[in-house]
């Protein structure tokens, strides 16, 4: 059987420059030495418009806020979602399925 991994991390404007350097993997220092750069082409992103994540997420919230109001320099943007799970997962036949349902969702 199967389990799941979800982490969620709120993110204010100051963290998401490095984020997306991270999760685009724009850099070949890591501190994380599992990361393996060779699978990276693996990863994927379920809403991706730019590799600049500030930028974007900035153009959202512009086009979205209900009030003319400035979002606070201290505000949470967003919250990170890594959702994955175990290897018998992801060589589950249906998980091309499943992971299909979860992008109708978004």
């Amino acid at each position: 059987m199967s389990f799941v991994v979800a982490r969620m991390q709120k993110m204010k404007a100051g963290n998401l420059v490095g984020m997306g350097n991270h999760n685009q993997r724009l850099t070949d220092n890591h501190s994380n030495k599992d990361i393996d750069t060779e699978r990276s082409y693996l990863n994927y992103d379920l809403v991706n418009r730019t590799d600049n994540y500030k930028t974007d997420i900035q153009q959202f919230i512009n086009e979205n806020k209900s009030s003319s109001r400035a979002v606070r320099k201290d505000a949470v943007l967003i919250n990170e979602w890594i959702i994955t799970s175990d290897n018998q997962f992801f060589k589950d036949v249906v998980c091309k399925i499943k992971l299909e349902k979860i992008k109708s969702h978004l």
